[in-house]
């Protein structure tokens, strides 16, 4: 079996500074008015190992991790005597190789796109609700996607943040032009250039809990080659009943491009906070082709005075993604750390993906992804 390491050293050199600058407890970078206006600086590291082992060959590669990649942004706020407050919110991604890109014959560099801005969004809320304009999260962002696990580092149900840019390989030793982001999606909301619109939060057990829905319309205007418009709309929960956090989303989406093709998913989860179980599900699909189904059950220990320790065992089952006939499982083990007084988080997690369709027979893929998380 051939085996092929390469390293990445800039991202190496990021990973030893996260590592270095994150013993001393660092200040908040904030600054405040005495106004009700302040400013604060923010961002995180996150790099990682991904091992790949194809059922032939084994990559490895030090990456920036897709699931929460590197990043750096600023918050300003101002809060007005009538309750109502405005949030200017400016984050990008700092140009790191993604996991998610990796494959067995593609390895990105550092490269910092305009595609790699994240936020850059005027916010306004009050007793009316939130307003949002500019570069964000649509309605249906992050409605799939609930996790209270602590392990969502490590694995989620976005399975090709991991390895997406990876081809399954066929029985006969030669790669197929099947990826496994081609066979496992979320379903869930992107960020767009957009404007939104959320209620506030009614019928929960206390005043900012429960649900509000909300919808978006928006336009793809980072990307030079999507005209496409872009409407959803979107249903968030958030409450703590008897010791048990809960959240759930869900939403419906519409993309019109020539054409409209629409979306819909979801997701719930819950963590005890008496004994740190937790459990998750999610959901979504196209009305005219694929699905999907997940699960993860996880436990957050606490060992030690250092911080939580999680574990989790997840497993996602699609159908029909990539076309007629054809399914996708991943299933996987994980585990973090937490080290609350340096605000650094480090995991392991393992995945094993296969994929069946009529057209041939293929490898199961082995997923190794283990790194750290400094948060500034």
């Amino acid at each position: 079996m051939k085996r092929v390491f390469t390293t990445h050293l800039p991202l190496a050199a990021a990973s030893a500074l996260a590592m270095g600058v994150a013993s001393p407890v660092m200040a908040e970078l904030e600054y405040t008015n005495g106004t009700g206006g302040s400013a604060r600086v923010y961002g995180q590291l996150t790099p990682a190992w991904l091992n790949v082992d194809d059922g032939k060959d084994t990559d490895g590669n030090l990456v920036d991790n897709s699931r929460s990649n590197s990043r750096a942004g600023i918050w300003l706020n101002q809060e007005f005597d009538n309750g109502q407050e405005l949030q200017f919110n400016f984050e990008a991604a700092l140009g790191a190789p993604q996991s998610s890109k990796f494959s067995q014959d593609f390895q990105p560099d550092w490269d910092w796109q305009r595609t790699d801005i994240r936020k850059l969004e005027f916010i306004y809320s009050g007793s009316f609700g939130t307003v949002f304009f500019g570069q964000g999260s649509m309605a249906s962002d992050n409605t799939t996607t609930l996790d209270l696990s602590a392990t969502t580092l490590a694995s989620t149900v976005t399975v090709p943040d991991a390895a997406g840019g990876y081809f399954f390989r066929q029985k006969d030793g030669t790669l197929s032009s099947v990826a496994v982001s081609n066979v496992f999606k979320d379903y869930d909301g992107g960020r767009k250039a957009r404007i939104r619109y959320d209620t506030p939060r009614f019928g929960g057990t206390e005043p900012g809990k429960g649900i509000s829905i909300g919808a978006s319309y928006g336009k793809d205007l980072l990307s030079s080659s999507d005209d496409a418009e872009y409407y959803d709309i979107g249903l968030n929960y958030s409450d703590t009943i008897n010791s048990i956090t809960v959240r759930a989303g869900l939403s419906y989406a519409w993309k019109d491009d020539d054409g409209t093709t629409e979306r819909y998913g979801g997701s719930i989860s819950a963590l005890s906070d008496v004994n740190g179980l937790n459990g998750t599900l999610s959901f979504g699909g196209d009305p005219d082709g694929g699905q999907f189904g997940y699960i993860k059950l996880g436990w957050i220990a606490s060992f030690w005075s250092l911080g939580d320790t999680a574990f989790s065992a997840d497993y996602y089952s699609g159908s029909d993604i990539a076309g007629s006939d054809g399914t996708s499982t991943a299933a996987g083990l994980q585990v973090a750390q937490y080290f609350d007084d340096t605000n650094l988080s480090i995991y392991f997690g393992y995945n094993r993906l296969t994929y069946d369709d009529k057209t041939a027979s293929y490898d199961d893929m082995d997923v190794i992804l283990t790194g750290l998380q400094w948060k500034f």
